[in-house]
């Protein structure tokens, strides 16, 4: 009778060690999702998430959090009336939410896109070592010089699910072109 006993303890055991091991996994993936500058469900439908979808996203795609670290976002929202030529004051208010979930929300540098970030902390997600390396194999005539995409900083021309942070190449489709394939 002990043995079955012991026999039974041993399965918990084992399940529950499993279970620990399986929710580590995926608070591991959640990480490597909000490093890599995904949204996270949570932060996504924030009032400051809404707020700085609609205000950025009007002009450009809302580009996630994650891609940049604190500094950059920071300079960025403390320069909105020179917003890379333009200006994107938006009110007080809605400037202070967007502040606060970019800066929640930033990119941590050694992590993700941010890992080889070395330096001054970039103003364009264009300059980012890791994008550099990732893009380097486009040619300038299918980015640049297509007019249905314009520049690299037009994520969304090219990546269908850029708005929601999924820069997979399997989901590449450059206007113009057959599906992007290095």
């Amino acid at each position: 009778m002990k043995s079955g006993v012991k026999k039974a303890m041993g399965y918990i055991r084992y399940s529950v060690a499993g279970s620990f091991i399986l929710a580590a996994w995926g608070l591991g993936l959640t990480g490597v999702s909000n490093a890599s500058g995904t949204y996270s469900a949570g932060a996504a439908s924030t009032p400051e998430a809404v707020v700085y979808r609609e205000e950025c996203g009007a002009c450009h795609v809302a580009y996630p959090a994650g891609l940049l670290p604190v500094e950059s976002w920071s300079t960025i929202m403390t320069s909105l009336d020179d917003h890379f030529g333009e200006n994107a004051e938006v009110s007080a208010e809605s400037a202070a939410m967007i502040t606060a979930y970019l800066t929640d929300n930033a990119g941590k540098p050694g992590r993700g896109m941010l890992k080889r970030m070395k330096g001054d902390a970039p103003l364009r997600i264009t300059e980012l070592p890791y994008f550099v390396r990732k893009h380097d194999e486009v040619p300038e005539r299918m980015v640049s010089g297509n007019e249905k995409v314009g520049s690299f900083s037009n994520c969304n021309a090219c990546h269908e699910r850029a708005e929601s942070g999924e820069f997979d190449e399997d989901t590449v489709r450059i206007p113009g072109y057959e599906r992007w394939s290095d």
